[in-house]
């Protein structure tokens, strides 16, 4: 007799039930009995100082006089005395333009004003005499107005003529290029020969001798270095050590950095073998100038930028609490360029994962290498 095929799928499915040893049904574990796998994370003890090595700054060398120097007058470069490279002295001759009209110039301005002094001269004795006249009743009164008059247009005829002779020896002077300040001449734009015009770039000049640097310093502590304090720097990546002393500390805060502009003098060598140049990369450590009350650093709970999330002073860290991943929520500010001090939330002794951006959940099982 033939089974009818419903009834032959409840005895496979029995059969099937009975297969699992003992005669008891496999039941797949459930979520909570999922052993779950510890998350392996780094931790860090907030530092309750800052180091020293840490209240750097990074800055750059520059020069405190450079300038492009200009042609003053049009004309033709009749001589170029120096070449890049070549050290001048103050006003002294670096170009000359052709200056023949301009001589020509100063010479009819000379003739001109040597007219004008011998008619104020004439002007001035026949007033003179004038006045002697007519106070002796010898001359009328019309005659001696005459005489005023025309010594006061010569007088004013004399100093027309000094004040063009001034405009054309100025514009003879104005033919020499000269060097404003003692330097190093760094571009030369022009040639012999070459026409020029007022405002025509001629050469580049950097006094190497007077050299200040800019620093970005953090808002941390830019406000217990004081102008005139010297700080120590070292050249990089020479390490070569020089000082300099702040000169200028900014007054306003860059908004994206959180720093303050300090410029320093660079003070003379002592190492006559350290050489400093416009444009070098030098390191400057405050730690002696912001620790001026003995401490090694500055005090509080720092930690690394990179364990906290944070939006502005708002954020939170994970922390390893018995094993397991805790949010804390916690007030930061920023200190320097990768730390933060930890303002409020946050306990000396306890341990902060390193890496806030790790995909951590509440009681997570947590694993700390190192």
């Amino acid at each position: 007799m033939k089974m009818p095929l419903k009834a032959a799928a409840v005895v496979v499915a029995v059969v099937a039930a009975g297969c699992g040893g003992g005669g008891k049904p496999v039941v797949p574990p459930s979520a909570a009995q999922v052993v779950q796998k510890p998350v392996g994370v780094r931790a860090v003890t907030p530092a309750t100082q800052l180091e020293s090595s840490v209240l750097q700054a990074t800055g750059s060398v520059r020069s405190k006089q450079s300038a492009t120097l200009s042609a003053q007058a049009s004309g033709a470069l009749t001589r170029v005395t120096v070449n890049v490279g070549d050290r001048v002295k103050r006003g002294q001759v670096l170009a000359q333009l052709d200056t023949s009209n301009a001589r020509i110039a100063a010479d009819q301005a000379r003739a001109a004003k040597a007219a004008a002094d011998a008619a104020f001269d004439g002007a001035t004795t026949e007033v003179e005499r004038a006045r002697v006249l007519a106070q002796s009743g010898s001359l009328a009164r019309a005659a001696l107005d005459k005489a005023e008059v025309g010594h006061r247009q010569a007088q004013a005829q004399a100093a027309q003529a000094a004040a063009a002779l001034a405009n054309a020896q100025e514009v003879l002077r104005d033919a020499s290029l000269t060097a404003p300040f003692e330097g190093v001449i760094t571009s030369r734009s022009r040639n012999e020969g070459d026409y020029v015009s007022p405002g025509t770039a001629i050469f580049g000049l950097v006094n190497t001798h007077a050299l200040e640097v800019r620093a970005a310093v953090p808002e941390a502590f830019v406000d217990r270095v004081k102008v005139g304090t010297v700080v120590k720097g070292s050249l990089n990546p020479s390490g070569a050590p020089f000082e300099a002393r702040v000169t200028s500390l900014g007054a306003t805060i860059d908004e994206q950095t959180r720093t303050v502009e300090v410029l320093a003098e660079v003070l003379p060598a002592k190492d006559e073998g350290v050489r400093m140049r416009a444009g070098a990369l030098v390191e400057l450590d405050f730690s002696a100038t912001v620790a001026s009350d003995g401490a090694p650093g500055q005090a509080g709970l720092f930690l690394p930028a990179q364990a906290v999330n944070a939006k502005g002073q708002q954020g939170f860290v994970w922390v390893v609490q018995d094993g397991k991943a805790q949010r804390r929520d916690v007030k930061v500010e920023r200190v320097l360029p990768g730390f933060v001090r930890v303002v409020q939330g946050l306990g000396s002794e306890e341990r902060v994962v390193a890496d806030a951006s790790l995909q951590l959940q509440d009681g997570a099982a947590l694993q700390v290498v190192q």
